[in-house]
């Protein structure tokens, strides 16, 4: 007989998880109507910078115009093309996408929102047609790199759980 701490195997149940740190939604920068999806099901794989929609905007039509006029005044109101130019930068527009609106003095109706980060579509919120307004979510983006694996501990198991402990789990798939 000796003393010693207990030892007993646990069994738990649980998830795995996204580890919520790497997951994002994807906004729409300005309001509108969904165009086109270019993500179409959960699941999918996007990549940093990809066109994951096209949104029809007039409020953004109007500002393209507003910029083209502001070129034509170029010479006599300098300041009015910068601030023009901010519209559109704020509205997370490129400022090659800007550029080519200047040189072609002609104004896009559609503009393509591009995802801020790469990952696994977790969840789609929005169909083709649908109306947004600026910040409505239109996908939650996870780097599934790195997942957590959520267990359900009884209070009676916790005195025999700690920081460092060995553990071996399954899946019911594998």
């Amino acid at each position: 007989v000796s003393r010693q701490n207990p030892v007993k195997e646990v069994q738990l149940y649980g998830t795995i998880q996204a580890d919520e740190r790497l997951s994002q939604s994807q906004t729409s920068h300005v309001n509108g109507r969904i165009e086109q999806l270019a993500v179409n099901f959960t699941g999918e794989t996007v990549s940093k910078g990809q066109a994951i929609a096209t949104i029809y905007s007039p409020e953004l039509l109007n500002a393209q115009q507003e910029l083209i006029e502001a070129k034509k005044l170029e010479g006599v109101q300098p300041i009015l093309i910068e601030s023009a130019r901010e519209k559109l930068r704020l509205w997370k527009l490129s400022d090659e996408q800007s550029a080519e609106i200047e040189r072609s003095g002609v104004a896009k109706p559609q503009v393509a929102i591009k995802a801020n980060t790469s990952g696994i579509v977790v969840e789609k919120r929005v169909n083709e047609g649908d109306y947004v307004n600026q910040g409505s979510v239109l996908f939650q983006v996870a780097n599934l790199s790195q997942v957590w694996a959520m267990f359900d501990a009884y209070e009676v198991d916790l005195p025999f759980l700690k920081v460092g402990d060995k553990v071996d789990f399954t899946l019911q798939a594998i």
